[in-house]
């Protein structure tokens, strides 16, 4: 039988692919997020403009929630992300493909 938890751990979510983060969080304790960094573009301004914009995938079971904060546990290599780094999560993270997984769009967040 299937496993989907332990699919997505050992082979989406593991260390080939995804980064660890810590969400952040207001009154909650601190928790490690396991995510594949990035980007999307969308359509701004009735299509006359292009914006992209950082994006997190990960399991649909992490606890991450619009307004969290994710820190990034370790430089990014290709990325420009840096160790410390931290992004505010945007809005609430959107189930994808068959639900199993979300993404969530990611902003700057003040150190």
């Amino acid at each position: 039988m299937l496993d989907l938890a332990e699919d997505l751990a050992a082979v989406f979510f593991g260390p080939d692919f995804a980064t660890t983060f810590t969400r952040q969080r207001p009154a909650a304790a601190d928790v490690s997020v396991a995510a594949i960094i990035g980007v999307a573009d969308d359509e701004a301004l009735d299509g006359r403009a292009l914006a992209t914009t950082r994006t997190a995938l990960m399991p649909a079971t992490a606890d991450v929630r619009a307004d969290d904060v994710l820190m990034a546990v370790q430089a990014i290599p290709g990325t420009g992300i840096a160790a410390g780094q931290r992004f505010a999560v945007l809005d609430t993270p959107r189930r994808t493909v068959d639900g199993a997984e979300m993404e969530a769009l990611l902003g700057s967040a003040a150190p």
